[in-house]
């Protein structure tokens, strides 16, 4: 019985074989040209070396102003600024609060 299941296998195999040639004949695949593939690297890294420049000049102009509204409440006004980075610290350590809670809370 188990010589008459692997002729079964191998006939199976051996039609669906030709089956699998007859559509590579009626579906012939075309490799694509690499100067394709080339030119979707290119306009990638094109666009992408933009994207960067975008933020960079962003990152740059945002802490900018920044730091000149820091420098200008320091000078201006001593008071407004310490209350500014102190909420800030306060603002720090309740996030990391938080977090430490959630990481640790044991409740099932």
């Amino acid at each position: 019985m188990n010589k008459h299941l692997d002729e079964d296998n191998d006939q199976l195999y051996q039609k669906m074989r030709e089956g699998l040639d007859e559509l590579d004949e009626l579906f012939p695949s075309a490799t694509p040209d690499t100067a394709f593939f080339q030119s979707i690297v290119s306009e990638t890294t094109k666009r992408t070396k933009k994207r960067i420049r975008y933020e960079l000049l962003a990152f740059w102009c945002v802490a900018l102003v920044v730091l000149s509204m820091l420098y200008f409440i320091q000078s201006q006004a001593l008071i407004i600024y310490f209350l500014v980075q102190g909420l800030s610290f306060l603002a720090f350590v309740l996030i990391l609060a938080k977090r430490w809670v959630g990481n640790h809370d044991t409740t099932p």
